[in-house]
């Protein structure tokens, strides 16, 4: 089964950017078990603008974040979590490489039904 991932990050490289202050997020599909492969940058000036308020700003990221099963970051807050996941999406606080990063949560997912 297939599904998408969206990684907070400045560089591609690292997770390295709070949920809610992301300027953009790097999406990867699993393909299955073992494979992934980035498919797109999205960035957050295309979800929301700086001036909305904060939770005008948090449902159009959720928005832009559609068709993505989870999200990885380095913080979220329990609100903005709760909303993710009422929404389809599992939010989890991580601090590593995404190349680290992705298979662990690949591997973990691979034993439950996501």
């Amino acid at each position: 089964m297939s599904y998408k991932i969206a990684v907070a990050s400045s560089d591609g490289k690292d997770i390295n950017q709070h949920f809610g202050r992301a300027e953009q997020f790097f999406v990867y599909e699993v393909e299955d078990d073992n494979n992934f492969k980035f498919v797109e940058l999205r960035r957050a000036t295309d979800f929301h603008s700086e001036h909305e308020d904060h939770v005008t700003k948090l449902k159009n990221t959720i928005k832009g974040l559609n068709g993505c099963k989870i999200v990885l970051v380095t913080q979220i807050g329990d609100g903005a979590s709760r909303i993710l996941r009422s929404n389809g999406i599992e939010s989890f606080d991580v601090e590593d490489s995404i190349e680290n990063a992705l298979p662990k949560l690949i591997k973990y997912y691979s034993t439950v039904n996501l």
